[in-house]
């Protein structure tokens, strides 16, 4: 009896069979099939195999011309050098404060900066095609405020410095130490698409002497928004500041608790004295004051306690209808009253 081969079913006469020529036929009928079958499969897979060398190519062509870079910004004439390894950039940042640096590898690369003078160090991880962003901040102290307001105004700002980090301010007031208080804090009066709130909350480090009053008068109206401290006082003081600081303070819509107004008053500002729900995490007022929120800074222990006793922008009526407004005290936790014509310390905030 006859049999037949695995693969191609090929017909094996057995040895007492006759030979038979059909059978014969029929098999190279199949071996011819399959031999051409095999010769355009040989043929496709060479096709393919040159389309997938080309197309690899085409891959490897690609991610070379594709802009692997690192944005970088700093402030002008910094000088900065990207290291991996045996490859290496190096470039100034120009007066736009960014710096694109074309790199050719994804993954890690070692940043040396310089500016003023200084030296720094950061490293920074490139894990996509395109751009990745990478701030090369010198300290608080050093950095110009236009370059403070850029990575202030991109949500950056976190990144850049460190809550509690002082730069020095001259005004009227005197040389004071600004000091970080807040991040994404106040809530801009002016908005823009995606930013709603201002970077960054500074406060003077240390209090003026005693030596400011809310208002001469004793009677006015209104309270904090027709006294003579926010219409008079602040705006000079805020005139004083270097031309550079004044053109990148941000308006914020701030809320003041008062005994007179069970909404209290929201009110826009610049230049401004702060809350004591802002600073001490309490009011002593009994007003509404769920506006306001108490500051990162002194969230985290730190005193709002300075030198000398300073004013705050909430007011109460006192005795005979003359305006109190709340002072914190040097010493004492809790804000205190005091008549709105006496002389105290002023220690002052402002957004950027």
């Amino acid at each position: 009896m006859a049999t037949y081969t695995i693969n191609y079913n090929l017909k094996k006469p057995a040895p007492s069979e006759y030979y038979n020529i059909q059978d014969f036929n029929n098999n190279a009928d199949t071996i011819d099939a399959k031999l051409k079958l095999g010769d355009e499969a040989k043929t496709l897979a060479d096709a393919l195999n040159t389309k997938m060398t080309a197309a690899n190519k085409n891959i490897e062509n690609l991610l070379k011309r594709s802009l692997i870079a690192v944005e970088i910004w700093a402030p002008p004439n910094t000088q900065v050098t990207l290291e991996q390894g045996q490859l290496s950039f190096s470039g100034t940042v120009s007066s736009s404060m960014t710096l694109l640096a074309p790199v050719s590898a994804l993954g890690l690369w070692e940043m040396t900066y310089i500016y003023a003078g200084k030296t720094y160090f950061r490293d920074v991880w490139v894990d996509r095609i395109g751009y990745t962003r990478a701030v090369a901040a010198p300290s608080l102290a050093a950095s110009p405020w236009a370059f403070i307001a850029k990575v202030s105004e991109a949500g950056l700002a976190r990144e850049a410095y460190v809550l509690g980090s002082t730069k020095s301010v001259a005004s009227s007031l005197g040389t004071y130490d600004m000091q970080i208080i807040g991040f994404d804090h106040d809530c801009l009066t002016t908005p823009r698409p995606g930013r709603e709130r201002a970077g960054l909350t500074f406060q003077m480090r240390s209090s003026t002497p005693a030596n400011y009053s809310i208002d001469p008068d004793i009677y006015f109206a209104d309270s904090w928004l027709e006294c003579n401290m926010r219409t008079e006082q602040l705006p000079a003081i805020l005139e004083s500041m270097p031309a550079d600081l004044q053109s990148v303070i941000k308006l914020v819509n701030k809320y003041t608790a008062s005994v007179n107004s069970m909404e209290g008053l929201s009110s826009s500002e610049e230049l401004f004295l702060f809350s004591d729900y802002e600073l001490c995490g309490h009011s002593g007022l009994i007003t509404p004051y769920s506006y306001s929120r108490q500051y990162e800074y002194y969230c985290c222990g730190h005193t709002p306690q300075k030198n000398v006793s300073y004013w705050l922008r909430n007011n109460t009526s006192g005795p005979n209808g003359l305006e109190n407004f709340l002072l914190l005290d040097s010493a004492n936790k809790s804000p205190k009253f005091s008549r709105c014509e006496n002389k105290q310390g002023l220690c002052l905030g402002f957004c950027v």
